[in-house]
């Protein structure tokens, strides 16, 4: 396997590992949060398996639920950020970007659906995007350390920053030098280094 693959995918799996926990602290008081149930093979019944690319059952119901209780309360942006975080971890990006954006319409300064959507964004290789989206998030909250991380991936890996991607890293090693990526980036900055 190629380097650049092995710290690509070490990269998503912190920022997965940084959402999640995000995700957590959100929604642990929650009144709608569940417990899944594990997702099954099969489609209604035990019938034949579902088609490819359709989420499922419990992932659908889940879905369907959160989606009705964000419709039924339009002003509340709980439910719609509970949806989209839900949709975030089954990493359906393309709905959870609008649920974020539904949610932040109604609570602007919350930095975590910022960085959310903003990781969203990156994962659909929308760069741009989501480099404007962290940085949103870091004026409401300037040493953020999911949007610091975030900040430094998407210049690295998808503008191709060096400086740019260095000047975040180094504001997020000096506030959070015990956050999960601090050690990845830095790797991944030493290599691109390298290269000539």
């Amino acid at each position: 396997m190629r380097r650049d693959l092995l710290i690509t995918a070490l990269l998503f799996t912190a920022i997965g590992f940084a959402g999640g926990y995000v995700y957590w602290r959100q929604v642990a008081s929650s009144p709608l949060r569940t417990t899944a149930a594990p997702a099954p093979t099969a489609g209604p019944m035990g019938s034949e398996p579902l088609p490819e690319g359709h989420p499922p059952m419990d992932i659908s119901q889940r879905w369907q639920a959160l989606q009705e209780a964000a419709e039924k309360n339009p002003r509340d942006p709980k439910p719609a950020l509970e949806l989209a975080n839900f949709l975030y971890d089954n990493q359906r990006w393309e709905p959870a970007i609008s649920w974020y954006q539904r949610a932040l319409e109604l609570s602007p300064k919350n930095a975590d659906a910022r960085t959310d959507l903003a990781t969203c964004y990156f994962n659909l290789s929308r760069f741009d995007q989501a480099l404007t989206a962290y940085q949103q998030a870091l004026e409401v909250e300037p040493n953020k350390p999911q949007a610091l991380y975030g900040v430094a991936l998407t210049r690295l890996q998808g503008k191709q920053d060096r400086d740019g991607a260095r000047q975040a890293f180094e504001q997020l090693r000096r506030t959070h030098p015990d956050f999960p990526g601090v050690a990845l980036l830095e790797r991944a900055l030493a290599q691109e280094s390298s290269r000539p």
